[in-house]
């Protein structure tokens, strides 16, 4: 008779990717959006309209458009997702992402 322990260690294995995993979702990362989700039109470019639409704003647009043509390819948004994940802050091992108390001053 085979015990159920296999089944459990592979639930709890999937548990603890799935509780791994929940800081990157919750924290509303976008990272994996694709030049597809924002063309909506398909017309292979994004206009400053397709970009706000999807919250973003035009200081956001004219950085991403590096050859100043006022649309984005995707070479050209897949440049601005790199640096947007570049610009990111990093986090030290085991801190937390509370804001430090003010000094009341």
């Amino acid at each position: 008779m085979k015990s159920g322990t296999g089944k459990i260690q592979t639930r709890l294995a999937a548990l603890l990717l799935g509780v791994a995993m929940l800081p990157a979702y919750a924290a509303g990362d976008r990272t994996a959006m694709s030049f597809k989700d924002f063309d909506t039109n398909k017309d292979g470019h994004l206009s400053l309209d397709e970009f706000k639409a999807q919250g973003k704003d035009d200081l956001a647009f004219k950085a991403a458009d590096i050859n100043g043509d006022e649309q984005l390819d995707p070479d050209e948004f897949g440049k601005y997702l790199a640096r947007k994940a570049s610009d990111r802050p990093k986090a030290e091992p085991g801190a937390t992402m509370r804001p430090k108390p003010s000094s009341g001053y």
